[in-house]
């Protein structure tokens, strides 16, 4: 690109259609172009809706393939790049993965609810009952929960996969579920409320099943000399809400299916990495939640002495990377809006989190 005063002759119609899509919307002082990016440069003062603009340009430009991000570290511009092209799996990928995760969350359920089925009983009894009081109530919470991820993703303007669930066919039949965002982020707003999206529907879907799986395990009874599979600590919620589950006895399989959504719950929401809670301190903090990160990681490897699975999560934290990437624009201010969803996510976190989740 030559410039000439404030008009830039343009090399190529690519160009040239992302010169005019950000300078109809945004007033700069500068254009300068290299064989990656073209940079605009802009003062505030000149942008009075700057965020608003932004905005705009971010959804003009993403579906064409280019990538647009705001920096004001020193001077303030506004950079465009091309989109690096990814080719996305399938729906029968979501598919495949849902009817796999199916199964093993009826296999472990029917596992549990041999316990509450009388001998002479039919044999698929209990997978009818691993369906019901088991693998259902789990994928609902499980699958309502990435579904709030997807809906808010989509309020934003942002491409979003449909659930991936994950089979693992024994314990709890599924290592949870999530969905893939195929845009970028577009501000700390959208990062806040994504992040806090899944949790909260989730929680609202487990809340009333908590009740019934409370008032089930006293419905069904055990067979005499069932042994005790595992003992779970139930987080505060439990008490808060008055809910009892008989003791030294086999968990009933829809008491323990509702306790794997809260402990669900309570895990995403650590803020860390690029968990759920990760990316709502990272919207409501912007870089300094990188301090955020760094003493909940030494958290969880201290917790980690009376649970190791604390341990395997803070090792896959760091793994999948420690920093959180910034969104598109990282300078938009956070609205009240956000700081109470920030306030209800922290208030989940309490109710649903326990230190020693099993034993």
């Amino acid at each position: 690109m030559e410039q000439h005063g404030n008009v830039g002759r343009v090399q190529s119609e690519d160009l040239k259609y992302v010169v005019d899509t950000v300078s109809s919307r945004l007033n700069t002082y500068d254009i300068q172009a290299n064989p990656v990016s073209v940079r605009f440069y802009y003062f505030n003062s000149d942008n009075p809706q700057l965020f608003e603009a932004f905005d705009d340009i971010r959804i003009e430009l993403i579906p064409k393939g280019y990538i647009p991000f705001l920096s004001q570290n020193g001077e303030h511009f506004l950079e465009v790049t091309r989109r690096v092209k990814t080719k996305f799996s399938g729906v029968y990928v979501n598919v495949i993965m849902l009817i796999l995760t199916l199964i093993s969350t009826i296999y472990v359920g029917s596992t549990y609810a041999t316990y509450f089925i009388q001998p002479g009983s039919s044999e698929y009894l209990s997978l009818f009952y691993g369906f019901i009081f088991f693998s259902l109530p789990l994928m609902l919470i499980l699958g309502i929960h990435e579904t709030g991820h997807y809906i808010v993703a989509k309020r934003h303007k942002v491409r979003a996969s449909l659930p991936f669930f994950i089979p693992f066919p024994v314990t709890i039949g599924t290592f949870g579920a999530f969905i893939s965002l195929r845009d970028p982020v577009p501000n700390k707003r959208a990062m806040v409320e994504i992040g806090v999206a899944g949790p909260l529907f989730g929680f609202l879907t487990a809340l009333p099943l908590l009740f019934v799986a409370s008032y089930l395990s006293h419905v069904f009874v055990p067979i005499a000399n069932a042994p005790t599979t595992i003992s779970l600590n139930f987080p505060i919620i439990y008490s808060l809400l008055h809910l009892t589950t008989p003791a030294n006895q086999p968990v009933f399989p829809m008491v323990l299916a509702v306790w794997v959504g809260m402990f669900a719950t309570a895990m995403n929401l650590l803020p860390v990495g690029q968990l759920d809670g990760g990316h709502v301190v990272r919207g409501l903090f912007g870089k300094k939640a990188s301090i955020v990160d760094y003493i909940f990681v030494a958290f969880l490897f201290i917790i980690g002495y009376y649970y190791t699975g604390w341990w395997l999560l803070a090792i896959f934290v760091v793994i999948m990377g420690l920093t959180h990437p910034p969104a598109l624009d990282d300078y938009s201010p956070i609205k009240g809006r956000q700081i109470a969803l920030g306030i209800i996510g922290l208030v989940m976190f309490a109710l649903t989190f326990t230190i020693i989740p099993i034993r």
